[in-house]
């Protein structure tokens, strides 16, 4: 790992403990509902720390919420990235293509029912 990287994963890392109180080895408890700015940076910093089902967790979370076009926009930035990602590296941290593939319909779902378009 490169020296740019061990700072973005230690960057990640630190808000994570920060925002989350996330220990080493724990699940992260959240009760900090951010802006759709602060958890887009959060979400960057997730990703670039290769923490990617947090990633997923705190965007959907937030969506969940308080929904919000630019943090959606962030959504769709986030599952591109992933899906640029090879096999192997989404699978040494847990991930698949399966797992973006329903993220993105997930994310689809959440649009459809804030934008009032829930029939099938």
């Amino acid at each position: 790992m490169d020296v740019i990287q061990q700072i973005v994963r230690g960057s990640g890392e630190v808000l994570a403990k920060l925002l989350f109180r996330k220990q080493e080895g724990h699940e992260a408890v959240v009760e900090y509902t951010a802006s759709a700015r602060e958890a887009g940076i959060l979400i960057w910093s997730l990703l670039a720390a290769r923490d990617y089902n947090e990633a997923e967790g705190l965007l959907l979370r937030e969506l969940d919420r308080n929904f919000d076009f630019d943090l959606y926009a962030t959504g769709i930035e986030f599952f591109d990235a992933l899906d640029r990602m090879s096999d192997e590296g989404l699978r040494e941290r847990g991930y698949s293509r399966e797992k973006i593939g329903e993220g993105e319909k997930r994310l689809f779902r959440v649009l459809k029912g804030k934008c009032g378009f829930n029939r099938d």
